[in-house]
């Protein structure tokens, strides 16, 4: 059956298209990690978010913001202990900011997190259902680690949660295979960006 999606009930979450985890000179690249399949979504992640918003839809940015002493971290550090050192997400700071072609336009949203699941600790569920949300579209980086996180916090608060393919992009392959694998089995559906184009009108 083809994609339905009621504009006015949907709502485009753009994860951690930030600095950080996505320009050479971003901490994660520092940290060693190889950043260039996801930075690959970058250009044509800002084209797919250009058309997506010529529908209307609503917009959430949703971005790591962390104290400048990592008072906020927790197990993060343990998990990677460099991120302190090198500045990780520090609210303010370069590191932090969007990549280029993804600031917020002034009629959307922003929400910051200081976990990979963008529902723990925000107002990320009191602002969706002030909007009348009940679909999300997820866009962003990185598939396994907060895409995936929010797409099971989302489902748990039954959200209804669309993945396109094409939209979101993680640091391996395989890494990105398991997640697309978890979500069509029991989390999301997994569509072609297409899709969502044709179910928004745009």
């Amino acid at each position: 059956m083809p994609l339905t999606l009621d504009v006015p009930k949907t709502a485009v979450l753009v994860i951690d298209m930030q600095n950080a985890f996505l320009d050479p000179k971003g901490s994660i690249a520092r940290m060693g990690i190889p950043i260039g399949r996801a930075a690959a979504l970058i250009e044509p992640l800002a084209a797919a978010l250009g058309r997506l918003r010529r529908s209307g839809v609503k917009i959430v940015h949703n971005r790591m913001a962390l104290l400048p002493d990592f008072g906020d971290a927790g197990i993060l550090q343990r998990a990677f202990p460099r991120l302190k050192e090198l500045g990780h997400c520090v609210k303010g700071t370069w590191d932090f900011e969007n990549v280029q072609g993804f600031a917020p336009e002034p009629n959307e949203y922003v929400i910051d997190k200081i976990r990979f699941d963008g529902f723990h600790g925000t107002e990320m569920e009191s602002l969706l259902r002030c909007l009348g949300v009940d679909t999300l579209v997820f866009t962003g980086i990185a598939t396994n680690i907060c895409v995936e996180s929010t797409v099971r916090a989302a489902f748990t608060r039954d959200f209804r949660c669309i993945v396109p393919r094409q939209a979101t992009a993680s640091f391996t392959a395989e890494m990105e295979a398991g997640s697309m694998g978890n979500f069509a089995f029991g989390f999301a559906e997994v569509v072609d960006l297409d899709e969502v184009y044709a179910a928004l009108g745009c």
